[in-house]
């Protein structure tokens, strides 16, 4: 299937990008107009998802200009696609869907999918390589009530938010994330297959659909060697 346009701008841009310097200025909205002979949307969709990606940042007035990338790692922050930005490194994304049962959540996952105490969750147990090589081991929650008869056969040849979309109509639109530096327990170090007490990123995301209802809860351990969170501020008081 061939590329949207607004994919072959960002793909040319982050080549150009490549050879650029970090703050470097980019040409303005109206040149890459220009430049590629598109919409304005499909500029603005280009640009946002290279804003998004911390690739670039804007500064209200002045322009948008290349980030600067201290380590040159897999970007694990924001609405983050494990497939898409493995692949932008010239590596292969695969996913083994390991296990999908249905579970009585505790607490702390019912408060964050806003659940009562007698439902339930499908919890789907996932890991996530690059060219074979295991990189984040996943539990992920889905209320039971919003996706019912959920099977891990619909996983088989889909990823799991376009399952979501056409098996449930069920669309992501945000996605909370909190951090935390850990050590790998037993059971996330024997499938990422690194040592026990080894560092990793524990990402903990909600993610909310078009009517602001938590629809998955997510707990991720990503390897602390092959992943960077990276994130950017704006200081709104100057």
């Amino acid at each position: 299937m061939e590329k949207p346009l607004y994919r072959k701008v960002i793909s040319d841009l982050e080549n150009k990008i490549d050879s650029m310097r970090a703050n470097d200025q980019l040409p303005s909205e109206r040149q890459l107009l220009t430049d590629y002979d598109v919409s304005r949307n499909t500029i603005r969709l280009a640009l946002k998802d290279l804003e998004d990606r911390g690739v670039i940042y804007r500064l209200h007035g002045k322009g948008t200009f290349v980030a600067g990338r201290y380590l040159n790692k897999l970007n694990i922050g924001g609405m983050y696609s494990f497939s898409e930005d493995t692949s932008r490194y010239g590596r292969t994304a695969t996913t083994q869907n390991k296990k999908l049962e249905l579970v009585v959540p505790n607490h702390n996952i019912s408060d964050q999918l806003n659940l009562q105490e007698e439902d339930k969750t499908y919890r789907l147990i996932r890991l996530r390589l690059a060219d074979d090589e295991p990189m984040i081991y996943s539990k992920t929650y889905l209320p039971e009530k919003l996706f019912p008869d959920l099977k891990i056969t619909d996983l088989e040849n889909d990823t799991l938010y376009s399952v979501l979309k056409k098996k449930y109509n069920q669309r992501s639109v945000m996605a909370f994330e909190d951090v935390q530096a850990v050590s790998l327990d037993d059971e996330a170090s024997a499938s990422l297959h690194e040592k026990v007490g080894s560092p990793s990123l524990k990402i903990y995301r909600k993610t909310i659909n078009d009517k602001n209802v938590p629809v998955e809860f997510t707990i991720s351990l990503a390897r602390g060697d092959k992943f960077v969170y990276r994130s950017r501020q704006y200081n709104h008081l100057v």
